[in-house]
């Protein structure tokens, strides 16, 4: 099983994924490092990480993740198993115009966002993203939910530098180099696709499930995981079942 972390970008925010699920499976995590430029360099570095351990392997993508993984799975797939993705996108190439739309202020927002962090200082930059996490992103949660999101948010916020932010902002914008994905891309895997959208998330709108899950070959949907977009995070167990 090969975890793909969301735009954050570090593989820490898995760790309790990584531990729960080590207990079956062998596990592989990482950060998007800053040496692979672009999604394409990165999918190919872990195709071949794979090809040298000899595995196929089941890609889990949130968010971010989500689209890593199918960019690694359209351009390597002697090497996936089979995906699980969570709260993304698709990069469809007939993808329809509200999703398309959708995507693209998502981009647009991460270019200003870019430009904030060449002016702003760090630890002020840092605060208005966790502000804005706690803002955007915890509507529903439980009083201990929340506050078990803030200390995590707490806790990245400490792991996370102003370079990387600025290659997460470049990674995640470079997306858009790979719409085109067809159906055909991922007939290999029909029937062992299972899509976790959750119907309360509005980071990744229901336009963007609608294409998402018409690119699939057969998949397996749940929507009844709440939470919002990160509904991954504060309900583990349900998520791991």
């Amino acid at each position: 099983v090969v975890l793909l972390t969301g735009g954050l970008g570090l593989s820490d925010l898995f760790y309790r994924h990584f531990e729960w699920f080590a207990g079956d499976f062998s596990v592989l995590t990482f950060d998007y490092q800053i040496q692979f430029a672009d999604n394409g360099e990165f999918a190919g570095t872990v195709a071949e990480l794979l090809r040298r351990l000899k595995e196929k392997a089941w890609l889990v993508g949130q968010s971010l993740g989500g689209v890593v993984a199918q960019v690694i799975a359209s351009r390597h797939p002697e090497v996936v198993e089979g995906l699980v993705l969570s709260n993304t996108c698709s990069l469809a190439k007939d993808m329809g115009d509200e999703a398309y739309s959708h995507l693209k202020k998502m981009m647009e927002s991460q270019k200003k966002s870019k430009k904030l962090l060449s002016v702003l200082p760090f630890s002020l930059f840092k605060r208005m993203m966790k502000w804005a996490v706690m803002k955007k992103k915890t509507d529903g949660f439980t009083a201990q939910e929340k506050a078990a999101m803030e200390e995590l948010c707490g806790a990245m916020m400490e792991l996370l530098t102003k370079p990387y932010e600025q290659h997460m902002i470049d990674f995640l914008c470079d997306a858009e180099h790979y719409f085109g994905m067809t159906r055909n891309d991922f007939a290999p895997w029909e029937g062992r696709v299972l899509l976790i959208l959750s119907e309360d998330d509005t980071t990744c709108t229901p336009a963007c499930r609608e294409d998402l899950i018409a690119l699939m070959p057969s998949p397996t949907v749940v929507t009844d995981l709440t939470g919002g977009h990160l509904a991954l995070m504060v309900r583990l167990e349900q998520y791991a079942d």
